[in-house]
């Protein structure tokens, strides 16, 4: 059977395996993603309500991409406007502290964090404050979360888990329960959500924003439980893959861009059937190890779909799609990356954007 994919050029399709972070409330002429947009060179974009490098320099002015719910939806209706093909609208809107959308710049999407849901562990509380989240997202014009986050809370010490509030519970009974009424109340107002960080941060003692993080002796198979369950009762559509490495899974790579990890166990093993998504690509544990093209290359043969480039813990003024572009382009061609793993991608892209 030929797929309808294959009718596609092929730097159109590498084009929907990326999503990036800009700067800027509006879009100007000027603004690198301007020119990405109305050439259809990315997937979509990913909303951040502080600038990183504003925060670390102490700025007074940390915005990046949102001051308003009229600022933001007017920001997002010309990005959808600029572009020719439909685009993934994505933001990190897990709760509690992980909250792009926060109450003193009007919104109304703030609700307890995974934790406190946890230990109440009230499904229709957890229900109310996910539809709470998906509701404004859709009035706002964003069809994708990075959330919920299904990580267990095994380590106490987690700087980036336990200790932000970021996990349902350390059962993972209790946070397959919540993630599955986040991910029904998502459902409803037709977004994409999307489970995190696999195959478990929750072990993890280091942050990957930071660096190399090693959860080769912490990590345990029942951090897998709730993509299992999740993915066999069809609520997994989206899974975000964390840069944690561990030598029992992958003695190369870490999971982004681990084949054993990526296909193998996620794909193969699982019997995720949805799109793939990297946790930022920009985050120390990738960029501080691995150059630019190797970290395409190899993630996108592991088995990656999408690769975020949030532009907010580091910023590409050259244009880093551009650049992903020619990369995965040049790699086919040399017999890098197969044609077929381009075509895989792109298919299930398509297919999930056609439903959001």
């Amino acid at each position: 059977m030929i797929s309808f994919a294959d009718d596609t050029p092929l730097r159109k399709k590498i084009s929907q395996m990326i999503i990036i972070g800009f700067n800027g409330t509006k879009i100007t002429e000027n603004n690198p993603v301007y020119d990405d947009l109305i050439n259809e060179r990315i997937s979509g974009v990913i909303i951040f309500s502080k600038d990183a490098a504003k925060v670390r320099a102490k700025k007074k002015d940390t915005t990046k991409n949102i001051k308003s719910p009229e600022q933001l939806k007017a920001l997002i209706k010309q990005i959808k406007e600029l572009s020719p093909s439909k685009l993934f609208i994505s933001i990190d809107q897990e709760g509690g502290r992980i909250s792009r959308l926060p109450s003193e710049m009007g919104f109304n999407a703030e609700t307890l964090s995974h934790k406190k849901l946890g230990e109440k562990d009230n499904k229709k509380l957890t229900y109310k404050q996910a539809k709470k989240i998906a509701k404004t997202l859709k009035e706002l014009g964003i069809n994708v979360n990075f959330a919920p986050c299904v990580d267990l809370a095994v380590n106490k010490n987690s700087p980036i888990i336990y200790k932000m509030g970021r996990s349902f519970s350390d059962d993972p009974d209790i946070v397959t329960k919540h993630a599955r009424e986040y991910i029904k109340a998502h459902k409803k107002y037709n977004i994409l959500a999307v489970a995190k960080h696999f195959p478990g941060h929750g072990s993890a003692l280091a942050d990957s924003h930071n660096g190399f993080t090693d959860i080769s002796a912490t990590w345990t198979e029942k951090e897998l439980e709730p993509y299992i369950y999740l993915n066999k009762k069809k609520l997994l559509n989206g899974v975000m893959v964390a840069h944690v490495y561990n030598k029992n899974l992958d003695k190369d790579y870490p999971a982004t861009m681990s084949e054993n990890v990526v296909t193998d166990l996620l794909k193969n093993e699982i019997g995720f059937k949805g799109i793939v998504f990297t946790d930022d690509m920009q985050m120390g544990a990738i960029s501080g190890n691995y150059s630019l093209k190797d970290s395409i290359i190899t993630s996108i043969n592991a088995g990656i779909d999408v690769l975020v480039f949030g532009n907010n813990t580091q910023y590409n003024k050259e244009g880093i799609a551009k650049k992903f572009n020619d990369i995965v382009f040049n790699a086919v061609k040399e017999g890098k990356i197969s044609q077929d793993r381009i075509d895989e991608a792109y298919t299930k892209i398509i297919k999930i954007k056609e439903g959001l």
